[in-house]
């Protein structure tokens, strides 16, 4: 009888250690990736037809090309990627390892990631800008939504 008294106590121990782990686990990980850059008021459309922009490659849009006075997180400006024919990813161009210092990424030769300059951070441009072991940051670029109309080349980035 004893023998049974200790394997549900136990049993008690270990459901007490997970209804713990499951109230901490979440918290600590919602802090990890919450996101780092600051919300910035994004609303830009623009014409596909009047840049050359293949799958697979990025386009560094400033305040300039799409004529709005802001751009972005502090005006560093955004990247899109053309994943395939119709899906695009937009980027905030901060690095959400240097908000304060307001540090923007830096498109890589191929494109395919973007990178900081301060600290070495590789971003995967493909992979919803998640960063990759090198450099410091855990948190991924700030993404913007993205509707592509197929018809009239046109694209609405927003948050």
């Amino acid at each position: 009888m004893l023998t049974v008294f200790k394997m549900k106590n136990n049993k008690t121990n270990l459901r007490f250690f997970f209804i713990f782990l499951a109230a901490i686990l979440p918290q600590s990980c919602a802090k990890e990736l919450e996101e780092a850059v600051p919300e910035t008021y994004v609303n830009i459309n623009l014409n596909l037809s009047h840049y050359s922009i293949g799958i697979n490659q990025s386009l560094v849009l400033t305040n300039t090309m799409v004529n709005v006075s802001s751009l972005g997180y502090n005006n560093n400006g955004i990247i899109l990627f053309r994943y395939s024919q119709d899906e695009f990813y937009a980027y905030d161009r901060t690095c959400p390892y240097h908000v304060e210092e307001s540090v923007a990424v830096e498109l890589d030769g191929n494109q395919m990631f973007a990178i900081c300059p301060e600290c070495g951070s590789k971003y995967q441009l493909w992979y919803y800008g998640t960063p990759t072991d090198a450099g410091p940051s855990i948190n991924p670029l700030k993404q913007y939504r993205v509707f592509y109309n197929p018809n009239t080349f046109e694209i609405n980035i927003s948050n």
